[in-house]
């Protein structure tokens, strides 16, 4: 179900989507990624033993790549430093590279409101200056056509890359905001009962294999 949502509730090149809440007809407006804000670079001139440690916290790579939402306690120690770019609400993250196409520039959203929080060196940042929809950027900036459109901008041989302002120059495709907010809460209720249902099948997974090492002699 959310694959398919993923895939139908996000409009492409026709301007309107496969999927549709009654009562929204209107055509969708085209948007340059660089028309709805600006970037700002992650973690720099930092060396090995400036990590681990500190009242500060950076956002981990794996949390980027992890999650299009992401997770607010999968950060890292690291001292204040004034200098660093510090994230807020509602910034947008991309890993900058990966060891495949398929894998590269993936997103995620922060909704933390933390002091002296800071972007790992291996991603760039995305502050939006245009009112979008918190859910509906994360989940489609994660859809199916975005995807493709990623894809197409990787780099490299074994390793591939992404130009930042390639990213930039991507084009999207935004509904009002009051059909944003009907997209995103949608995939984010369904994305929630995944993660659940996802828990409990590891959980009977972990009593399973308790069982096989403890009932039989």
């Amino acid at each position: 179900l959310k694959k398919a949502l993923m895939q139908n509730m996000f409009a492409d090149n026709a301007f309107y989507p496969n999927l549709r809440f009654k009562g929204f007809v209107y055509k969708w407006k085209q948007y340059k990624l660089n028309d709805l804000g600006y970037t700002f670079s992650g973690l720099s001139g930092k060396s090995k033993k400036d990590f681990g440690h500190g009242k500060a916290q950076y956002v981990t790579y794996m949390n980027v790549f992890s999650n299009p939402i992401a997770n607010l306690e999968m950060t890292e120690h690291i001292e204040i430093d004034n200098k660093q770019n510090s994230v807020k609400y509602n910034d947008i993250f991309f890993t900058t590279s990966s060891e495949t196409p398929e894998e590269v520039g993936m997103s995620s959203i922060w909704l933390g409101k933390e002091t002296n929080t800071y972007l790992n060196s291996f991603c760039f940042g995305f502050r939006l200056t245009k009112r979008i929809d918190s859910y509906y950027i994360a989940f489609m900036l994660r859809s199916p056509s975005f995807r493709r459109k990623m894809m197409v901008l990787a780099q490299g041989i074994s390793r591939f890359n992404i130009s930042k302002n390639k990213v930039m120059n991507i084009k999207i495709l935004l509904p009002k905001i009051s059909e944003q907010k009907r997209v995103g809460i949608t995939i984010k209720k369904v994305d929630n009962t995944v993660k659940l249902q996802v828990k409990f099948i590891n959980k009977i997974k972990k009593f399973r294999k308790f069982l096989l090492q403890n009932m039989f002699i």
